[in-house]
């Protein structure tokens, strides 16, 4: 038995831990053994409570109905079209506050799952094994690590910051786009405004982290090429979701 093997396995709060400070040990524990239903269940857990608070807090049915005055206003919808989304608003209003944590739970573990799916396409094209098991482990444990800070942020922000000067849209104001807009610099078109919001300190992290972490659990691959390919593929999905913002908006 080899002496990475022979070390005791970390438990949960260690691997939680050991993504901030020493996340290639940690992700090479994973491989040892995924333990992903405690860090998946608190994943969806989270995201659901912070899915709730958002709906309590803010005021969605003023925010949503200044939305579609803005798209009378530019012609994307006519006044009935506009006086119909209301009424269907009105009518959802009341299940809002069960059915969106819901969704927001369900939707990050269907992320989850369809990211480590491309990771393990990606790694396997490349002509590498690596289970799955362990690539969802990692992605379940490095989307925890980053939401547990960015989640406790955006919550500090809901309960100090006076709530008409939050920018729901972009409310930690940790990227590329919320930086310009501070200097003025918020004129820009929609698909590099949205493309400049994935310039963010969040998203770029968790991106680091997925590539260490991925070739940690996969023999035969190189941190600096994982990384690479990481930070490839997320400015590709930058590029697919400005453009889709770009089209729907």
């Amino acid at each position: 038995m080899s002496e990475e093997n022979s070390k005791p396995q970390l438990n949960f709060l260690q691997r939680l831990v050991g993504v901030y400070f020493s996340p290639g040990e940690t992700f090479t524990d994973l491989g040892r053994g995924a333990g992903i239903a405690l860090p998946l269940i608190l994943m969806m857990v989270l995201t659901a409570g912070s899915a709730l608070v958002t709906s309590v807090k803010l005021p969605t049915e003023k925010l949503v109905n200044e939305q579609v005055e803005r798209m009378v206003e530019e012609g994307k919808l006519t006044s009935e079209q506009a006086e119909k989304q209301r009424e269907q608003m009105a009518r959802f209003t009341p299940y809002a506050k069960i059915v969106t944590p819901i969704m927001a739970a369900v939707f990050v573990l269907l992320l989850t799952l369809a990211i480590a799916g491309v990771a393990r396409l990606v790694i396997m094209m490349m002509g590498i094994e690596s289970g799955f098991a362990p690539l969802w482990s990692v992605t379940v444990h490095t989307i925890l690590a980053v939401s547990v800070i960015s989640v406790a942020l955006f919550t500090i922000i809901l309960y100090v910051k006076p709530i008409e000067e939050i920018d729901i849209t972009n409310p930690l104001g940790s990227n590329l786009a919320a930086i310009l807009a501070m200097f003025g610099l918020s004129g820009m078109p929609k698909f590099v405004t949205i493309l400049f919001s994935y310039v963010d300190i969040f998203y770029i992290w968790k991106l680091i982290l997925l590539g260490i972490g991925y070739a940690a659990v996969s023999p035969r691959l190189k941190t600096s090429t994982a990384v690479s390919i990481c930070g490839l593929l997320g400015a590709l999905f930058a590029i697919v979701a400005a453009a889709w913002g770009v089209l729907t908006g």
